[in-house]
């Protein structure tokens, strides 16, 4: 069944995508505005010469059965598998192995797998950045940085970018949603990639880090389907990342190289970094994804929810249902 409704979505994450495409499934005219070059967000993986590394999203849980059902359907298209790795954990007293948990999935042969398969069949203008809503009687038009006031108008427009960002699109059209904006605020996390050419002698394949500059590493070439090569990410903390966030990536790079040879024993030479600027959740109230039937404006994203992939997905999921009801 087509729809005459069209609507907008700001944000190629997961959430973005996921909404997208549950209108789309719908009938309903979707086009989605993407700033980067790709889609996925922070389900991304960096790839160099002869070598790849996950360098945002680590994996993903599958607790509720609706997002569990779309893990499900990833894996049997070959975006997605299970990720049987070896972890453990360190803190003042040492190594210690971490305590079981559920299965951990991670896209094949890249992080960004799950948000390609979405992406499929879906309208989606990449390198469009959406800096301003103009609201036109019941609809909208967007403002580009790169191409002006775009010629298509909307009847509902979805926010699926990091709460910061949203807060300059929301202030002059909702006091409310502005308000829920600024309620979560989002730290930012350093990446350090690194690229080893013979595989390092620790017997784990990720470990949750409680002490010093770093929250997470991993062996990225452990996962399923990638590629050859020792590659491992490590993550600072939020604490570190937010006293370092002006850093130069080379002055990053000095500072998290030496603290991964203090951790590993393992001096790097072949480095990349990375900053998330929006990539934690610090404060929420988790009121969950929002939709202002009145303007016919919408907030979604994993800090709306819960800072999980899953949390992501169903918020993107939630929105498209308050949308169907709205125009129903």
């Amino acid at each position: 069944m087509k729809h005459s409704r069209s609507i907008a979505i700001i944000g190629a994450g997961l959430a973005g995508l996921s909404c997208a495409q549950s209108l789309t499934a719908q009938g309903y005219h979707v086009e989605v505005f993407e700033k980067s070059r790709g889609a996925g967000g922070r389900m991304s993986t960096r790839s160099f010469e002869g070598w790849a590394c996950d360098h945002g999203a680590q994996y993903f849980t599958a607790t509720d059965p609706d997002f569990h059902r779309q893990v499900k359907t990833w894996q049997a298209e070959g975006a997605a598998a299970l990720w049987e790795a070896q972890i453990t954990s360190f803190d003042a007293a040492g190594w210690a192995p971490s305590k079981a948990s559920e299965g951990r999935f991670v896209g094949t042969p890249s992080m960004t797998a799950p948000a390609k398969h979405l992406a499929k069949g879906l309208t989606i203008h990449f390198t469009t950045t959406i800096d301003q809503l103009l609201r036109q009687g019941n609809t909208w038009q967007l403002h580009s940085k790169e191409n002006g006031l775009l010629e298509s108008s909307f009847d509902a427009v979805v926010l699926a970018i990091p709460s910061k960002q949203a807060e300059l699109l929301v202030q002059p059209h909702s006091k409310a949603l502005f308000a829920r904006c600024q309620d979560a605020v989002m730290a930012p996390c350093w990446a350090l990639m690194v690229y080893a050419h013979e595989q390092l002698p620790l017997d784990f394949d990720a470990a949750f880090i409680n002490q010093g500059i770093f929250s997470w590493i991993a062996r990225s070439s452990s996962k399923p389907k990638r590629q050859s090569g020792e590659a491992w990410i490590a993550h600072a903390t939020t604490q570190w990342s937010v006293a370092h966030e002006n850093f130069t990536k080379d002055e990053a790079a000095d500072l998290l190289a030496s603290g991964f040879t203090a951790l590993t024993g393992f001096k790097p030479v072949t480095v990349q970094t990375h900053l998330w600027r929006f990539a934690r959740l610090g404060h929420a109230t988790h009121h969950g994804h929002i939709f202002d039937h009145d303007l016919q404006l919408g907030l979604c994203g994993d800090w709306t929810s819960t800072e999980k992939v899953e949390g992501a997905w169903l918020s993107g999921q939630a929105v498209s249902q308050d949308i169907a009801k709205h125009f129903k």
